[in-house]
């Protein structure tokens, strides 16, 4: 669903990716501290506390290139049931929920199901959050993807 009017440009995005790994070792990928492990140049800033502990009420920042400094919250931690949820803030750019719900699929498989509802804050971001959009099916194949080749298959990152 995209909504154009003249408050701000929203979008809501669900998809899925599959992982090579089992349910133990796959949910806590999608933690501030985990993404370190597949995501190049993710390097969170923790607020509070002050040092990586997952769970409601983390606060932590991240850098978001063209865009600016992301204030994460962790609002949603359930461990044994696969769920994590966040809300970010870039001010003056936008904002998200991002919902994760990471499934077993077999005994060394899993899947993870992730949604995002994404707000521009002003009309320079409009644009930015039409083309996420646009492109969120090849952003969690990208997804996709980084985990199959620096998790599961250990190829390390580069960090240039």
């Amino acid at each position: 669903m995209v909504t154009d009017t003249h408050e701000r440009v929203h979008v809501e995005r669900t998809g899925v990716v599959a992982m090579a790994l089992p349910f133990a070792e796959a949910f806590p990928l999608f933690s501030a501290e985990g993404e370190r492990r597949w995501v190049t140049g993710w390097d969170p800033r923790y607020v509070h506390p002050g040092e990586p502990h997952a769970g409601e009420g983390l606060v932590f920042q991240t850098t978001k290139e063209g865009a600016g400094t992301a204030t994460w919250v962790q609002t949603r931690y359930e461990p044994a049931a696969g769920v994590a949820s966040y809300v970010y803030v870039i001010s003056d750019h936008h904002t998200a929920m991002v919902d994760v719900h990471v499934t077993r699929d077999g005994e060394s498989r899993s899947q993870a199901s992730v949604k995002y509802r994404i707000t521009s804050l002003s009309a320079d971001a409009d644009g930015f959050v039409r083309t996420f959009g646009e492109d969120f099916e090849d952003y969690m194949a990208h997804w996709a993807e980084a985990i199959q080749r620096h998790v599961v298959e250990g190829v390390p990152l580069n960090h240039d």
